[in-house]
């Protein structure tokens, strides 16, 4: 066996073997584990050994997952992370490669930049502000609902700003004992505590020239709001069991879906850091305010989850009227868990409702009536798109136009007379509400 060590984590009834026997195959001491419970203990055993951790995406949800992502950032940060899928081992066989040392890096590197859509202007107005605030060395407050890519906003500011270069380092706060929140955001000295057998780097040290992203900020507990405050006021800390202030040079990107305003008025929240925070605010909006990010945002992740080499499944129009008529309280990461579960069950090129989880099925049973109607519309505008295309192909010219679609002139005059029509009541449908209003 090599000296070089992976961790592979999986669910239990996963297909490990063959990712297992691949990993062999690379030279790679492999050490499997079914929990987290299990994979903690083993990245503990092996923390200065273990060069990749190889997770199954089933288990990439809770407090687990995240609370394991956020050591192995902080424990190893020569530690690489893939995330792969059982059923497909021919994704991270081409991830592989032929030399893991070789291809793995470069990979994982092209991997970890996941493109944001951003189609309808809600979101594309998100991207413009952070930009903006980016620039300038701000703390900045992400706020929204959950899954609505507080994270992948965060990571972005991080991208455009001149602390690109440095490192960006995550933290949920949710996912660390309240015991161990300041060491682990501060750190501590040797000696500071019982169990404290050597002195510790924070989160705040770990990112010292970068970004350090707080996700979910309102569940601090006032004693550790007050030494953030302190920290973003003066830039210094204490680590537990030191006497000596600290300084970094480190930029806060903190995120909440709480109502801070409400936790304030219930003495949950200190006043004080709101204000700190709040002067760069981002407020994401909900999936459902984002109708037009919806189907490409379904078509990024099939393409994601079905690989490099594989065929992409395609959405039948029921499917596509489904997703566009239900509100998705999990918003993204509830669309994306959709996606990534309808691919395993779906053995067609189309994907179905009978492919999509039972709650979605369900959903589909109670509005049959709205998902006719916006199948109807999303077919029809699939026919003008395949129409318009024509006649660009064709310079305009509606008789060669028609030929390219295998159909008669007067079908195409018929067909452009239709979507005229159909625009107009659109437009007059528009003006009518602007007037009510």
């Amino acid at each position: 066996m090599s000296n070089v060590h992976a961790l592979v984590v999986y669910g239990l009834g996963g297909a490990v073997g063959p990712v297992q026997k691949l990993l062999e195959e690379r030279r790679l001491s492999v050490h499997l584990s079914s929990s987290w419970e299990e994979a903690e203990q083993a990245y503990s055993f092996l923390l200065n050994e273990i060069k990749y951790i190889f997770v199954d995406v089933t288990m990439c949800h809770g407090a687990g997952w995240e609370r394991f992502v956020y050591r192995s950032r902080i424990g190893g940060s020569s530690t690489i992370l893939v995330t792969f899928q059982p059923e497909f081992p021919q994704t991270l066989q081409h991830l592989l490669g032929c030399q893991v040392e070789a291809s793995v890096r470069e990979n994982v590197e092209e991997l970890s930049v996941s493109p944001i859509i951003a189609e309808g202007a809600k979101f594309r107005e998100v991207l413009d502000l952070a930009s903006r605030y980016a620039k300038h060395d701000v703390t900045v407050l992400v706020t929204g609902e959950t899954g609505t890519g507080k994270e992948v906003v965060a990571r972005y500011i991080g991208d455009q700003s001149p602390r690109k270069d440095g490192p960006f380092v995550a933290c949920n706060v949710n996912a660390i004992p309240d015991t161990l929140v300041e060491s682990e955001l501060f750190g501590h000295v040797k000696g500071a505590f019982t169990g404290a057998d050597r002195n510790k780097k924070g989160l705040i040290e770990s990112a010292e020239g970068g970004t350090l992203f707080l996700d979910e900020i309102g569940d601090l507990s006032l004693p550790i709001q007050l030494k953030l405050l302190r920290f973003l006021e003066s830039r210094e800390y204490f680590k537990i069991g030191d006497s000596s202030a600290k300084t970094a040079d480190v930029r806060i990107v903190a995120a909440t879906n709480r109502n801070l305003e409400q936790a304030i008025a219930n003495h949950s929240f200190r006043k004080d850091l709101y204000y700190r925070l709040n002067s760069a605010r981002i407020i994401l909006p909900p999936l459902h305010e984002r109708k037009e990010d919806v189907l490409p945002l379904v078509e990024h992740f099939i393409r994601r989850a079905s690989g490099p080499n594989a065929k992409a499944k395609k959405l039948s129009s029921s499917v596509k009227a489904l997703v566009l008529d239900y509100p998705w309280p999990g918003n993204v990461r509830e669309l994306k868990n959709v996606v990534e579960s309808a691919l395993m069950v779906c053995d067609e090129q189309y994907l179905t409702v009978a492919d999509l989880p039972m709650h979605l099925q369900k959903y589909a049973a109670g509005h049959s009536m709205e998902i006719g109607a916006q199948a109807i519309r999303t077919i029809e505008q699939a026919e003008r798109e395949v129409v318009e295309e024509a006649i660009r192909k064709a310079d305009n010219n509606k008789v060669k136009a028609a030929e390219l679609l295998g159909i008669s002139p007067r079908t195409l005059y018929r067909k452009l007379a239709k979507f005229a029509a159909a625009a107009e009541q659109s437009y007059s449908h528009q003006e009518l509400s602007k007037m009510a209003v």
